[in-house]
């Protein structure tokens, strides 16, 4: 199988799930259900979001998850959008695949023959509207570090410094242990690089999953500037725990949003 460097961001164009999501292993997390690893960036085009960003808190632990919902508003017309869809789709379709060939290992029932129930109990990730007039919508998660809180995802200027970069925007005050999360409101359009962390098992349900690594806003609610140079080319989950031996993230990385 074709192996691809995991750190490097990949255009909408060129993803093909069978090189950037070769599922190694079935893991058992400490929760009772399967993670599935996999690791591939994705530069996506300017989306709206289309709710402001959901806070989850533990009612136990009082941590909190965050989770943002880009939508597919104007994918009719924006072909670059409608590429990412149709990426995501694809993905989703290797995915329902590769989980009913490895079903008796997943879920220890032979359902090789049996796609659509296999199909039925995968979460897609493109989540269609319970009103018609609604656009869909595309879930990625705002990772923070577990013990401190502190955000994972770095946010980026719109305008270039005196060194002709985009510099970092600072959404963690380090006096009050707080993230300032202001800029992610709703109709904000914001152009992200996201990756793809694989998929959750709980129970019979299947849980793929993105978070955000690398974010610029072209909108938004308030005013502070961050928007993106247009020069590319291009079911409710359950709560997740940290997987042990997962391989570590990198480290932090320059935006991606340079000019190609």
């Amino acid at each position: 199988m074709a192996s691809f460097d995991n750190t490097k961001p990949i255009k909408i164009a060129d993803f093909d799930a069978k090189v950037h999501a070769p599922y190694a292993r079935i893991k058992a997390s400490n929760n009772g259900g399967k993670y599935i690893w996999a690791k591939a960036k994705v530069k996506v085009p300017p989306m709206r979001l289309a709710f402001d960003v959901n806070v989850n808190e533990d009612e136990n632990t009082g941590k909190k998850k965050y989770d943002i919902s880009l939508s597919f508003l104007g994918s009719d017309t924006d072909a670059k959008i409608e590429s990412f869809r149709k990426m995501t789709e694809a993905l989703d379709e290797y995915n329902i695949d590769w989980i009913t060939s490895k079903s008796e290992e997943i879920w220890g029932e032979d359902l090789t023959g049996k796609r659509m129930i296999v199909e039925d109990r995968y979460a897609k990730m493109v989540r269609m509207p319970k009103k018609a007039e609604y656009s869909p919508t595309f879930k990625v998660k705002l990772t923070t570090n577990y013990n401190t809180g502190k955000n994972e995802f770095q946010v980026f200027s719109n305008e270039r410094n005196a060194d002709g970069e985009f510099p970092e925007l600072s959404v963690w005050d380090e006096d009050s242990s707080t993230l300032d999360l202001n800029l992610f409101k709703a109709k904000a359009v914001m152009s992200t690089l996201i990756e793809y962390t694989g998929m959750w098992v709980v129970g019979k349900k299947v849980y793929p999953s993105w978070k955000l690594v690398q974010c610029q806003c072209k909108s938004a609610a308030e005013e502070r500037k961050c928007c993106l140079d247009d020069t590319d080319d291009e079911a409710e989950e359950p709560v997740q725990e940290q997987v042990k031996d997962a391989p570590e993230d990198d480290a932090e990385a320059p935006p991606a949003f340079q000019e190609d």
